[in-house]
């Protein structure tokens, strides 16, 4: 058998897995089976609604269950998902985890604005 003899079994099988794959969808449309306009400017990633005072409740709980942020003077600031902390970590692995924590809250839009945390140096 030649390589073109290969080469129209390989095309049938490749075009039958692409027919298949475009037929299941990216799994974020509507009704229409168009993406949402929501999705697109989030790159698909948007999961639930989370509020301002949410996203800030769930960062100060998890502070709360680190010893060294429980006692440092954090004060976290939520616009839009986007969040700022500022204020004293007693070290720089506390700055890190703190900032590590807020970025990991459901909701927070990146970056989180650590500029106005400070550590002893």
């Amino acid at each position: 058998m030649n390589s073109r003899q290969l080469l129209i079994p390989v095309l049938l099988a490749a075009l039958a897995a692409t027919a298949g794959c475009v037929s299941l969808g990216s799994g974020s449309s509507d009704d229409s089976g168009t993406a949402s306009a929501a999705s697109l400017r989030d790159g698909g990633r948007s999961g639930p609604k989370v509020s301002d005072s949410e996203i800030s409740a769930s960062i100060k709980e998890a502070f709360k269950q680190d010893p060294e942020l429980a006692a440092a003077n954090i004060t976290v600031t939520v616009d839009s998902g986007r969040v700022t902390l500022s204020g004293n970590t007693p070290n720089v692995q506390a700055y890190l985890r703190a900032g590590s924590l807020a970025r990991n809250a459901p909701g927070v839009r990146p970056p989180v604005n650590v500029s106005s945390l400070q550590y002893p140096r």
